[in-house]
């Protein structure tokens, strides 16, 4: 029996540094999985923030393309008069010019206060704000000629875009006047004078 006895001291450091070797170990793990979980989150924030910066750029790159095809029509309608205010005065002064230039027998007109327009079309303006100005003419002419050629003068001088609502015209005389102070024919036109404001009211620098 005194044989198989184990003595116990012999084994007693093997057995001690196994253990320390085994904590030691384990820590090494346990530290290498920490450094790992760190390392991932702090390559899964790089790669966000790389990414965002990615898509500001193709982002900024875009709204640069955007700007570099769209802003010539832009400034080409800013310069017509129809984006920013309403052009009243240019509206009227040249039709009075036009009015005393072709000699009109008769020219009466209203222009009515800007209102907001609904577009018989659906028609998407983000924030921007379509606006109408309706303005009422009575014209006495000498013939249908005369009102193309009102409108021809609207076309190339005044400082805004306008449409031809309603137009009607009559005829005053069986018999042809030829005497320039008395209309042959009568016409009552609408037209809509039309303005688009930027968003909130803000006013337009070029």
């Amino acid at each position: 029996m005194a044989a198989n006895r184990v003595d116990w001291s012999i084994l007693r450091g093997p057995l001690v540094v196994f253990a320390l070797t085994t904590s030691l170990c384990a820590a090494m793990v346990t530290a290498s999985y920490s450094f790992r979980r760190t390392m991932e989150s702090e390559y899964q924030q790089k790669h966000l923030q790389s990414r965002k910066a990615s898509e500001q750029y193709l982002s900024v790159d875009k709204e640069e393309r955007i700007i570099q095809t769209l802003y010539p029509d832009f400034v080409r309608l800013h310069r017509a008069g129809l984006l920013g205010h309403e052009q009243r005065l240019s509206w009227l002064e040249t039709l009075r010019q036009a009015g005393d230039a072709m000699k009109l027998p008769e020219l009466n007109y209203k222009l009515d206060a800007q209102r907001a327009a609904t577009p018989d079309f659906p028609i998407s303006l983000g924030g921007y704000s379509l606006l109408v100005s309706p303005m009422n003419l009575k014209l006495g002419l000498l013939h249908e000629g005369d009102l193309l050629a009102l409108f021809q003068v609207l076309d190339r001088d005044a400082h805004g875009e306008y449409s031809v609502r309603s137009c009607n015209l009559k005829r005053r005389e069986q018999v042809v006047s030829f005497d320039l102070h008395t209309p042959n024919v009568t016409a009552d036109c609408v037209l809509d004078w039309w303005t688009i404001n930027l968003p909130g009211g803000r006013e337009l620098a070029l």
